[in-house]
């Protein structure tokens, strides 16, 4: 047998009334001695992380030039192919039968349009591009 197993023997074999109880008003006041209370706890001062600062400082301005991009697009957008009467294709659309603006339509309307479509295509895609960024920026995904 080795030095360890003698006494872990030892041990089982003494009885358990050779060991002291610890006494019970002695347990809570020590419990009660060792909690701290709000007022006497420090305050906790933690300095922020300049790179954990820096990160959300270019996440900002990545999602402010992504919002300025898709506005910018969508204002193209309206002015290529909108309702209203400033619009090219509007102004196209009600040009004179006999103007050089019917000609322009006959020909250039389907690439406007087409364009407009392109370009709403694009405005898709930076809006998930945005999406995808203020997930990130709001620490739900790690990309």
């Amino acid at each position: 047998m080795n030095v360890f197993q003698k006494k872990f023997f030892s041990m089982i074999q003494e009885s358990p009334g050779d060991v002291p109880a610890p006494p019970v008003d002695d347990e809570s006041q020590a419990i009660a001695d060792t909690m701290d209370t709000p007022e006497a706890a420090p305050a906790l001062d933690v300095p922020d992380n300049p790179e954990i600062a820096l990160k959300r400082q270019q996440s900002g301005r990545t999602i402010q030039t992504l919002t300025t991009w898709i506005n910018e697009v969508e204002d193209f957008i309206d002015y290529l192919n909108g309702t209203e009467e400033g619009s090219v294709n509007a102004q196209l659309n009600a040009a004179d039968c006999d103007s050089i603006l019917t000609d322009v339509q006959r020909s250039e309307s389907k690439k406007i349009s087409r364009l407009a479509q392109d370009l709403s295509s694009l405005g898709e895609s930076l809006k998930q591009y945005l999406l995808l960024a203020r997930r990130k920026d709001s620490g739900h995904d790690s990309i």
